[in-house]
């Protein structure tokens, strides 16, 4: 899976850009979209009687979860890998809701539940706002990269209709909050959609916009030259 390889590569993280202001101003709002279902996920009701961790205890065994996950995940033994990435995201980690939402998405050693699958993404999505607000994270540009990464998945799955119901102009909008958070994967995803005008006006300007963001960092689409001509190029 590319976003699995990308997630854990050295550079996953882009560089800030210009767009990144834009992105981040409609970060504390992108859960108040419709479809999108606020109840408690099944471990969070299960632990309420339970003594609460640390963070730091927390966060260090989610770590170790997900390293083991990652190892079972490479030798392809995916239902030990899952079972591993539903206790990291049982520590409320977000890499753990994260990995755990697209195991679940797409049933990998484990059975399909796409309506579960978007829960687990989101609440993924809320623990690394967290973790970005909070001295929680030691590392804040990964905590951001796992908040785009969610939010990138949740426009592919309203997108596609994965555990929710299908719905364009919201799939765009989370690519688009994704897109200026620098995500190549969801600028080429939202370049598409002004592209053709899939849940969007059709732009081609702001098309070529996107798709030459995503190029810029590696992620250029073959036959997109188009995106080059001197008419779509932004106004000094």
């Amino acid at each position: 899976m590319k976003k699995l390889k990308r997630l854990f590569s050295p550079n996953s993280t882009s560089p800030a850009t210009d767009s990144d202001n834009k992105g981040q101003k409609h970060v504390e709002n992108f859960l108040n979209v419709p479809g999108l279902d606020n109840s408690s996920l099944p471990h969070e009701i299960n632990s309420k009687d339970n003594p609460p961790l640390s963070p730091t205890t927390r966060h260090n065994e989610a770590d170790e979860f997900i390293q083991r996950a990652i190892q079972y995940h490479e030798a392809n033994e995916l239902e030990k890998a899952t079972y591993y990435f539903k206790l990291a995201a049982e520590k409320d980690s977000p890499l753990g809701l994260f990995l755990y939402g697209i195991a679940l998405r797409h049933g990998w050693g484990c059975n399909p539940n796409p309506k579960l699958a978007v829960r687990y993404l989101q609440k993924a999505a809320e623990s690394a706002v967290t973790d970005l607000h909070t001295s929680m994270s030691a590392n804040p540009s990964f905590a951001r990269h796992e908040l785009v990464l969610a939010i990138y998945e949740l426009g592919i799955c309203f997108r596609h209709g994965w555990g929710v119901p299908k719905n364009k102009q919201t799939a765009v909008y989370y690519f688009e909050i994704a897109a200026n958070l620098g995500d190549p994967d969801a600028q080429n995803e939202l370049g598409s959609c002004l592209e053709r005008g899939e849940g969007v006006k059709k732009d081609m300007k702001k098309a070529a916009k996107y798709f030459r963001m995503a190029a810029a960092q590696g992620a250029g689409i073959l036959g997109n030259s188009w995106i080059y001509k001197k008419k779509y190029d932004e106004d000094e």
